[in-house]
């Protein structure tokens, strides 16, 4: 059993890699130049594959060279082959800087004889359309073949002027005629005229050529009412107007013309998608009598078809947040709509209506409320679909689910109804319909843990009645079930008989499903499952890392099981605390062994660390307040502290302790401000977990920053304390309470009141100090006791973004420095590539990629520069930021290296969001320096 991954490596290339890049280019190049028709296609077909391996644009603009010199010189056949390379790699073409000699390589086939050559020589300039956009040669000749009497070179030039349209506001301006003459002409067939309309929908580059395509359409439509022209020419004017959003409100009421006039059902289908394009497009443009319209048509409409399509019509506008900005009244059509489609005989359109009846009740869009008329029509429709049989039905069964976890959305009366129907059907459904229960369980379990609570004992009956089938495989669904048992007792412990039909569960399960209970369990703070079940699998795996990875989780549950063993007493907490750090260093440990350069484990490594570092502040806090109370301030200290009037200094010896403790405190937060920053792929629970981490090490240093400060001046620092009250409603996620934060929270909440009580504004007394020893002691306690649970980004990434860098110049393979003489600069050009998973910006995506350089003087030189002076600068720090074009990026520094000496300069990548926020993910990279002198190297010759 692998580990699982909390992320992949972030590693610049290196000089290897360059080299094979370099023997596959060369190999591919002999290839091209070989007499034999097959070898050279065998080579050209390679190249997308090698362009995606080596995107860097030295390679892509000298392969692309060489195959345009092939296209040039060679047959149709390995033209075709070259087009089909171009198509593949349009992502790759701006990458080619020798454009110029490029396109004269391939545009000179333009003036060929075989007409099939132009018309290859058409598609490949249109495929590169992105690059030669405002070529004017480009587009004459484009222009002249939409007149040829070749049908292949007509569809060619189709083809290419369709996509220059898209890429160039010059050619569309100037093509927009031409097109309108050939459809308007009598000589032109009618399946060209049916090809050559879909090009009006890229001219939106001005307003002139929008108005101007938009008279040539209406034109269309008069001249031409078939159904194939209707069609075509509506939603062509659909799409100009999404790209444009030229008179929208214009085009809506034009296609709620056709829905209702035409008497086509093509034409009425076509329609009714054209206005749900619209609404998912543009919600906020819509009026209330377009919503009418599509509702009394959804109502008149005899199409059961018609009718599916209209409901989605008006889903897409009320699941807009602009819904609330309509003024709808209480006789609206779509009541009506509801009311006698929700209950339909064709399930789609009832599915489709309950949807929509769901997002009236959400927004609030009526005076009434319609929450429970939705909540009573999905529990209809879950008890229906659920004894349905069919994959059409489980289909509309995810839609119901789905309704049903937005309308329990901070209703905690309506989640008890919705789950107790969920959970009466977990027994009476079938294994399919099963997982999708649990799942629409778990998600309600996420905002409302408190609503499973109280369908626990079903829950765990419908566990029991799966264990007792001898004949039935434990599957993904008894994996659900023990997760929503573990969400019903967050943050508490596990009874003894459900921990023992967990524990039967697992003893029937494979290594697979009972390492997933075991993340669960870690998930939802029921550490003593997860102890019981990583314990037996730590020694089932067959790699090292997987048994590292899994010993340093037993670890991790043991530490915290002991924590939770935590009573009230100092002494009984210490020993815990202790005890757990010592595990909790096993953890690292192991955590640190199982890391491999595909699987380095650092989030979870980090993440063990910052529990660590943050137990161990607490620990020392505990250790200063037993001090306090066993070795009371000596009687010197008094008699100084009457002397000299300065009460503070009775407390001299604790306060040094304090002071030492928020020292950790202040390390333990700005490791936690580190790591997330560093985890640009994490979801936004596991991130909040980080923060949550944080504001707790945050709350402890305004404890003690206000405790320090009464003992010195004999009252609290202001700023502190509204540091400190500032603290009492963080920001937090929907899914708070399911990830075990929402008690650590309480206890910054429970803590601000407290010091609130006992040190009002007015306070200027220092006969508060045992007090404020004993809520320090007690706020400890109660973070340790209420400390989150493990986030799901220790576990697993879903969202995976790597950055490669490459810098040149290069240190050679032996690593000697790049030699640099002193009176010039060094040129260090930085080119990346940003590589994305198979879910890229699943949570955030990269906007920009800022990257730093950093010189510092490793080792100085023992012959003296007379030219530099001793006040001569050794480090120097730039930065600059890029913006990737399809995941490519590249910039340049200019660096001084005057003092003579080796010299190490430190490159960084991090990325930018796209609101801004700046992750430091790296990668890092160095290349050494050696400044010299030639005047000084020839009188160390000489000598």
């Amino acid at each position: 059993m692998a580990a699982p991954m909390s992320g992949k490596p972030l590693t610049s290339l290196s000089f290897e890699q360059e080299q094979d890049a370099n023997s596959a280019l060369t190999e591919l190049d002999k290839a091209l130049r070989s007499g034999q028709i097959g070898i050279q296609c065998e080579a050209v077909v390679k190249f997308p594959r090698l362009f995606e391996k080596y995107p860097f644009p030295i390679l892509i603009n000298s392969a692309m060279l060489k195959i345009a010199d092939v296209f040039r010189g060679g047959n149709n056949f390995i033209r075709q082959c070259i087009l089909r390379v171009a198509q593949q790699s349009e992502k790759h073409l701006d990458k080619i800087f020798t454009v110029e000699q490029f396109t004269r390589r391939i545009f000179g086939v333009i003036h060929s004889n075989d007409p099939v050559a132009r018309a290859i020589t058409l598609r490949t300039l249109g495929t590169v359309a992105s690059i030669i956009a405002e070529k004017k040669s480009v587009h004459h000749s484009i222009i002249l073949c939409l007149d040829s009497h070749n049908a292949v070179e007509v569809e060619a030039a189709i083809f290419a002027a369709e996509k220059f349209s898209e890429k160039s506001k010059m050619f569309a301006a100037s093509v927009c005629s031409k097109i309108g003459a050939m459809i308007a002409g009598l000589a032109t067939p009618t399946e060209r005229k049916v090809k050559l309309i879909p090009i009006l929908q890229h001219m939106h580059h001005d307003t002139d050529t929008a108005n101007k395509v938009m008279e040539l359409c209406e034109r269309v439509l008069s001249n031409y009412p078939a159904q194939q022209f209707v069609v075509l020419t509506l939603h062509t004017m659909t799409r100009l107007t999404t790209h444009s959003l030229l008179s929208l409100q214009d085009h809506v009421a034009r296609l709620l013309t056709y829905l209702t006039s035409d008497p086509r059902s093509r034409v009425k289908a076509v329609c009714l998608d054209d206005l749900r394009m619209l609404a998912l497009r543009a919600a906020y443009l819509w009026n209330v009598q377009n919503l009418e319209d599509v509702a009394k048509f959804a109502l008149s409409s005899s199409s059961i078809a018609l009718k599916v399509k209209a409901v989605r019509v008006l889903n897409a506008v009320c699941g807009n947040v602009a819904m609330t900005l309509l003024p709808l009244s209480t006789d609206t059509v779509l009541l009506e709509v509801c009311g006698e489609l929700c209950y339909h005989g064709h399930t789609l359109l009832a599915t489709q209506t309950v949807h929509l009846l769901t997002h009236l009740a959400k927004f609030k869009c009526l005076p009434t409320d319609l929450t429970f008329e939705a909540v009573g029509a999905i529990q209809t429709h879950v008890v229906l679909l659920t004894n349905e049989t069919g994959r059409e039905n489980l289909a509309h069964l995810k839609v119901i689910l789905h309704c049903a976890v937005t309308i329990c959305q901070g209703r905690r009366d309506v989640s008890g109804k919705i789950v107790d129907i969920l959970t009466g059907l977990l027994a009476v459904a079938e294994e399919e319909r099963q997982l999708h229960l649990c799942e629409c369980l778990a998600a309600i379990g996420a905002q409302c843990p408190a609503a499973l609570e109280t369908v626990s004992p079903s829950i765990l009956a419908s566990l029991t009645a799966a264990i007792s089938d001898s004949s039935r495989q434990i599957s993904q669904v008894q994996v659900h079930m023990c997760t929503l048992l573990f969400q019903a007792g967050c943050q508490r412990p596990m009874s003894g008989p459900i921990h023992g039909q967990v524990m039967a569960c697992i003893s029937r399960a494979n290594d697979w499903a009972a390492y997933k209970v075991a993340r669960q369990a870690m998930r939802y703070c029921q550490y003593q499952v997860a102890y019981d079940i990583l314990h037996s699998l730590s020694l089932k795996v067959v790699t090292e890392h997987a048994h590292f990875w899994l010993l340093g989780l037993h670890h991790a549950c043991a530490a915290e099981n002991r924590l939770w063993q935590a009573r009230g007493e100092h002494s009984e907490l210490l020993s815990c605390i202790g005890e757990s750090l010592e595990l909790f260093v096993k953890s690292h440990v192991a955590l640190k062994a199982a890391s491999s350069p595909t699987t380095p484990l650092d989030f979870a490594s980090a993440y063990i660390n910052l529990r660590m570092r943050a137990l161990q502040a607490h620990h020392t806090v505990l250790l200063a307040c037993t001090s306090f109370r066993a070795k009371p301030p000596p009687a010197i200290a008094m008699a100084l502290a009457t002397n000299s009037g300065q009460e503070g200094t009775r407390w001299a010896q604790v306060v040094q302790q304090l002071e030492k403790c928020l020292r950790e405190y202040k390390d333990a937060s700005s490791l936690a401000s580190s790591l997330y920053r560093s985890a640009f792929d994490a979801d936004a629970d596991s991130l909040l977990n980080i923060n949550v981490i944080q504001q707790g090490c945050d709350c402890m240093k305004s404890v003690i920053s206000t405790i320090i400060s009464t003992i010195h001046l004999g009252q609290s620092n202001l700023g502190e304390r509204q540091f400190l009250s500032a603290r009492k409603d963080p920001s937090t996620a929907t899914s708070v309470s399911s990830s075990g934060l929402h008690s650590t929270m309480s206890v910054m909440r429970d803590i601000s009141a407290a010091m609130d009580k006992l040190l009002p504004d007015n306070c200027s007394t220092a006969n508060v100090s045992y007090k404020l020893m004993d809520i320090l002691s007690w706020s400890v306690s109660s973070f340790v006791r209420a400390s989150p649970s493990y986030p799901r980004y220790f576990f697993q990434t879903l969202q995976t973004t790597v950055v490669k860098l490459a810098v040149s110049p290069q240190q050679s393979p032996s690593q000697e420095p790049v030699s640099l003489r002193a009176d010039t600069h060094l040129s260090l050009r930085v080119e990346g590539v940003v590589q994305r998973g198979e879910r890229p910006a699943l949570f955030r995506q990269v906007s920009s990629v800022s990257i730093s350089v950093a010189t510092n003087l490793v080792s100085r030189s023992t012959a003296v520069n007379p030219n530099v002076k001793n006040t001569e600068v050794t480090s120097v720090q730039l930065s600059q930021t890029v913006q990737p074009h399809n995941d490519y990026f590249t910039t340049s520094f200019v660096l001084p290296f005057p003092v003579l000496g080796i010299h190490m300069a430190k490159v960084e990548a991090s990325v930018v969001d796209e609101n801004g926020v700046t992750w430091n993910t790296g990668p890092k990279t160095s290349v050494m320096v050696k400044s010299y002198d030639d005047n000084l190297q020839r009188q160390q010759q000489q000598q």
